[in-house]
């Protein structure tokens, strides 16, 4: 019976079953770490595209958000996702200790007031509709995005 099979065909089954295991274990414990990988790669890519950055796109940037360097961008993104992870975590919580509006409306304001530099991002409107989507995903019609617009300002 084991005549038949040459040293090749052995040797070749053992490499193919061999990727399909190591293959199934990347999957299934490193997804997250591959993922973030292949992100970064795109990033990259993203960034040594043919498009000039730093040439006429820039001058035709909107008064209202000045240009920034890569570098900037990149710690401002940084510190979106930060502020993002941070918002999910407080409705998740606020969600759980079953707060009132109002306490959830202070506690939301502590959040914001900890990113003073995303105050006066372009980003600012995007954040606004994510925590009103949020807070809606998970079933707290708090408020509009108006309304979180103001706890950026609000002093007390």
């Amino acid at each position: 019976m084991f005549t038949r099979i040459s040293w090749t065909d052995y040797l070749l089954a053992v490499a193919i079953l061999l990727i399909i295991y190591y293959l199934f274990v990347g999957v299934r414990y490193f997804s997250s770490d591959i993922k973030a990988l292949l992100a970064e790669k795109r990033k990259r890519t993203l960034k040594t595209s043919g498009f000039p950055q730093h040439g006429t796109l820039q001058n035709e940037t909107s008064e209202n958000f000045p240009a920034t360097t890569d570098a900037e961008a990149d710690d401002e993104f940084a510190e979106v996702e930060h502020l993002v992870e941070k918002v999910k975590t407080m409705i998740a919580d606020a969600l759980n200790q079953q707060l009132v509006k109002e306490e959830f409306r202070q506690y939301l304001r502590l959040v914001l007031k900890e990113f003073p530099s995303i105050k006066t991002s372009a980003l600012r409107p995007s954040i606004n509709e994510l925590i009103v989507s949020e807070c809606e995903k998970q079933g707290i019609a708090a408020f509009n995005e108006e309304e979180v617009d103001e706890l950026w300002s609000e002093e007390r």
